[in-house]
Parts: structure tokens; C-alpha cells; sequence
């Protein structure tokens, strides 16, 4: 058994195989230290001093939130079991690969902290300043889209939530990249 699997490092498609399990393999322990980062980061939830907003996810809103993500990486899982019969992929990396995507399907459908404050956005364990990213509104829906500024690819960034938060985080959302947070202040106090 340990002959085969130390023979499949000598087959350069095989090294590659063994790269892109090792890549997704970092991705998902970093993630996973966001993923535990994020209760330091936003340590209270519901109204925050000086008009914040802090909310948790379930699974149900992160799935609402990362569905296609979901989906691509289910395919991705699948296509190494499809093309093995031409690609007679060694049976170990048939394993890790999926395992691995595996691990960072749950990271997407787990349920996440976010914050809204006057200068920062908290998502994901990350924190945005408010230059850092796009505003384009919300009309309603299950998730709030941003643009994260110089991330390519990479720059959407769904929050997601209930309604009701997701209508709080819209709130702030607006009033801090519009420079109108003071207005928000007076508004949320004479709601109370």
C-alpha cells in the first residue's frame, strides 16, 4: 500500500494532483482560522455602541448566501471521478480531493459573525474599510452584494443573513459609505 502511493509521486500529472489537494488543503485551514477568528472579531451581537450592527448566520442563510459556491464545489468533487476512466487518477488523490473540497464546503455553509460599524465592515473574519468596497444598494432579497476594491476575481462579497438584518446592515451600510452616519445615530434614537 505505501509502495503504491509513494509510486504515484514519481508521475508528473500526479504531482500536479497532489498540488492543487495540498492548495485547496491551505485554503481550508486558513478559512477555518477566520472561521474560529470571527467570534474575537465580533463579540457581540444586535445593536452596537455608536449605532453598529452585529448579526450571525445559520446554515440556511449561509447556503442562501454561497449557493452557487456550494454547487461548483460539488461539481468540482465529482469531475475527478468522472475523468478518471481517461485520466486513471491515482486512488489516493481520488480520496483527498473531495475530502478536501469537502471541508471547504461545510466552511462555506457554516454559519459566520458580521459587523457594521461606522469605519469597518467585519465578514468572514476579515475587516473592510469602507474605501475598500463597493456599495451598489439593496433592493431586498437574501443577501447584500458588495465589491471588494482590487480583488478581481475574487470581489464579490455576499453577506447574508435574516431579513431583518440584512435591513439593518443595508441601513448602516448606506449611511456609512454615503458619509451620512450621524443621520443614522439621530434616527436609530428616536426609533427607541
Amino acid at each position: 500500500m505505501l509502495s503504491e502511493i509513494f509510486e504515484t509521486f514519481d508521475d508528473t500529472t500526479s504531482i500536479v494532483g497532489f498540488g492543487a489537494i495540498a492548495l485547496v488543503s491551505i485554503i481550508v485551514v486558513i478559512d477555518t482560522f477566520r472561521y474560529f477568528m470571527m467570534e474575537r472579531e465580533v463579540p457581540r451581537l444586535g445593536a452596537l455602541p455608536n449605532g453598529g450592527w452585529a448579526w450571525s448566520t445559520t446554515i440556511r442563510y449561509e447556503y442562501e448566501r454561497n449557493w452557487a459556491n456550494v454547487i461548483t464545489l460539488i461539481v468540482m468533487g465529482l469531475m475527478p471521478l468522472l475523468l478518471n476512466p481517461i485520466l486513471d487518477i491515482p486512488p489516493l488523490q481520488l480520496f483527498l480531493f473531495p475530502l478536501a473540497l469537502f471541508g471547504m464546503l461545510l466552511l462555506q455553509i457554516f454559519p459566520k459573525r458580521y459587523a457594521v460599524t461606522r469605519d469597518l465592515l467585519s465578514a468572514d473574519g476579515f475587516t473592510f474599510e469602507w474605501d475598500r468596497v463597493v456599495w451598489r444598494g439593496w433592493e431586498g432579497g437574501r443577501r447584500i452584494v458588495l465589491q471588494r476594491t482590487g480583488w478581481w476575481l475574487f470581489a464579490p462579497l455576499p453577506l447574508g443573513g435574516s431579513p431583518d438584518d440584512l435591513e439593518q446592515a443595508a441601513l448602516r451600510i448606506e449611511a456609512a459609505v454615503t458619509n451620512r452616519w450621524e443621520e443614522i445615530i439621530e434616527l436609530l434614537q428616536e426609533e427607541e
